[in-house]
């Protein structure tokens, strides 16, 4: 079998298992593959400025607003927000695709250069002439701080992180698109269980007389213990990990750099930063499955608030007269305890969810046994991709020392 190292180690890269490359061509093309999460952190920057710009006037300037156009400017921040998380994404894709597309060195070194030179100069300076950040801020110092972000970036990409974070946002666009699945098979049965929890009084008045980083500390630290229920579950599953295999010959591998007919070769003991690897992107898959479905959970409550409760039965339930609610600083046009029970229900329906993937048969065939089944691909290249190289290696040795018998 001729393997294309160089599409071998992008196969990898794109599937979150940089620690399955050899360590020496980990760093192979370092800058170019720096350059997307460069475009997204530019677009971040910029977008994040200009959201924080929008939300930062006086109380009396927001309530004026809210006032004379309050739909108006909910949505403009919404949409806002939206493209802060969107955009910077969808931009890093298009650049790794471009950058791929362009045969020509000197023309792939140029956009690099570009991307870099507006990263650390054009950016910070644009920012002040805009208005978005402040000239009290000197010059300098953002640009020895994009510097510095730059340095970090190309250090991520080079251990592997970059690789395993790109593969997460891939991850997420993909939960996206399957938010249907989540929503018809997860999402009725969950509410039976939360639904009564949602009329209850007690819990508005609990709920709404935390302060907000009260209650944020209360979601991290459900939060908290999901991921170490997680990580607790995902030992166990890589324990069994030399029972994952594939036949031989399998349609999986069809289309890959490892498409072969040949029987795989024998499974090769994981090392230990390959077993973290494995771990780290399963613990994430699952992770973003559950951020989706918490953001599901979220948006059914305050749509279903809104339309089932009036503000006299909200004044009643919470205790008191409820203020306009805000969102990580986003206005919203619902009572602040209509949110902050919504964050709580969700929060608390991403803990049952996570467990149930483990521990309900219906729930692990469909949310996490096709994670598995990604993995045990994923193996089976592995294993290929090392005997490959090993005979190669092996015959290299054999040829030079043939070279050497007088």
């Amino acid at each position: 079998m001729d393997l294309d190292r160089r599409a071998a180690d992008a196969w990898f890269r794109r599937r979150g298992l940089p620690m399955v490359i050899h360590r020496r061509r980990r760093g192979a093309a370092m800058l170019r593959r720096s350059t997307p999460g460069l475009v997204f952190l530019c677009l971040l920057d910029l977008l994040l400025a200009g959201l924080l710009k929008l939300l930062d006037v006086p109380e009396d300037v927001l309530a004026a607003r809210m006032r004379s156009s309050g739909v108006g400017y909910v949505l403009g921040v919404l949409a806002l927000t939206f493209a802060v998380v969107v955009v910077p994404v969808i931009a890093g894709r298009l650049m790794a695709k471009l950058l791929r597309a362009l045969s020509r060195t000197r023309v792939r070194l140029a956009v690099m250069a570009v991307t870099i030179g507006f990263w650390l100069f054009v950016l910070p300076v644009g920012e002040r002439l805009t208005g978005l950040v402040a000239w009290d801020n000197p010059l300098w110092v953002a640009v020895l701080a994009n510097l510095a972000a730059l340095g970090v970036l190309m250090l991520l990409v080079r251990i592997g992180v970059g690789s395993i974070l790109t593969w997460a946002a891939r991850s997420a666009v993909a939960q996206v698109r399957a938010i249907g699945t989540l929503a018809s098979r997860a999402l009725p049965l969950l509410l039976l269980v939360v639904m009564f929890s949602f009329f209850t009084a007690e819990l508005w008045q609990a709920v709404e007389r935390l302060t907000p980083g009260r209650l944020w500390l209360v979601a991290g630290f459900l939060v908290l213990i999901g991921a170490v229920f997680l990580a607790s579950m995902l030992s166990d599953e890589i324990k069994e990990l030399k029972s994952w295999t594939v036949e031989p010959g399998a349609a999986v591998l069809r289309g890959t750099p490892f498409d072969d007919d040949t029987p795989p070769p024998e499974r090769r003991a994981l090392t230990k930063t390959e077993r973290l690897n494995i771990a780290l992107v399963l613990f994430f898959a699952q992770a973003v499955q559950i951020v989706a479905f918490g953001v599901l959970v979220f948006a059914f409550f305050v749509v279903f608030g809104v339309l089932i409760l009036t503000p006299e039965v909200v004044t009643e339930f919470a205790g008191r007269e409820s203020a306009p609610g805000t969102l990580l600083g986003v206005p919203l046009p619902v009572s602040s305890a209509l949110v902050n029970v919504s964050v709580f229900l969700a929060v608390f329906s991403g803990l049952y969810f996570a467990a149930s993937t483990a521990t309900d048969a219906r729930y692990r065939r469909s949310f996490f046994e096709p994670l598995l089944e990604d993995v045990k691909i994923s193996l089976a290249a592995r294993d290929i991709y090392l005997a490959h190289w090993a005979d190669v290696r092996r015959a290299e040795v054999v040829t030079l020392e043939a070279e050497d018998i007088p």
